[in-house]
């Protein structure tokens, strides 16, 4: 995963400041890595790094207590146990466009998501075993887009960085926003570990504050909720 940086409080980060797009990719791809393996010993290291564990005390305190755990062992043995459960076996609640959509796995999400990250300059690597549609893909996707933006603002580059803005948009409006809502709200019910359910609820609010910054239908304070976790994760 890659390294987390605070920003420094009280720091003004408009949404068209750089640092606001670097600090939403840093996230996306958080949440990204704990949707899409199992937690190891490296990205547990990390959610226990001052910043972090902090940041979930205070949003998710459900997590936090584990974070403690005396016996970090036999929490990533339970971690590994409850995400093959979810996202693995038969019976769980598959992380992918496709099923949640038409009810089988390798469908037309499927195949416009990998076209969409073809526009955008990725081709998916030979002998990955995981589909374009996985949710944890789809958000390692926005974490780039966002990072492409802060590079465009950085160098003063508006036409690039509402290049990269509006890829943003679409693709949250065309592949996140019709059907990840109600996969973590089934993934907040459905979990067994309070760690899952906690991340379930942290990212689905971190999703809802992201309509708002993306000039994207929304109900309640998104903004206000994007910089607090923004803030406090990164």
């Amino acid at each position: 995963m890659n390294e987390t940086v605070p920003i420094t409080a009280g720091k003004d980060i408009g949404p068209a400041h750089p640092d606001m797009a670097e600090s939403r990719c840093r996230v996306y791809r958080l949440f990204s890595a704990l949707l899409m393996k199992e937690v190891d010993p490296g990205l547990l290291t990390a959610l226990k790094g001052e910043d972090i564990a902090e940041a979930l005390g205070e949003l998710a305190p459900g997590i936090r207590p584990f974070l403690d755990d005396p016996e970090p062992e036999k929490l990533l043995d339970d971690l590994a146990e409850e995400y093959a459960a979810l996202f693995i076996v038969p019976g769980g609640i598959p992380p992918y466009e496709s099923v949640r959509l038409h009810g089988m796995l390798n469908q037309k999400p499927s195949w416009e998501v990998e076209e969409f990250y073809r526009r955008c300059g990725l081709v998916i690597k030979d002998g990955c075993r995981m589909l374009p549609d996985h949710l944890g893909m789809e958000l390692e996707f926005m974490g780039y887009l966002a990072e492409k933006e802060a590079e465009a603002r950085k160098r003063d580059d508006k036409k690039q960085a509402e290049k990269w803005s509006g890829f943003q948009a679409e693709f949250f409006q065309g592949h996140i926003r019709p059907w990840a809502f109600d996969f973590l709200r089934d993934l907040q019910r459905l979990a067994f570990h309070p760690f899952y359910r906690g991340i379930a609820d942290l990212t689905m609010r971190f999703l809802e504050s992201e309509q708002e910054h993306l000039d994207l239908p929304n109900e309640g304070d998104g903004n206000r909720l994007q910089q607090e976790i923004i803030n406090r994760v990164v």
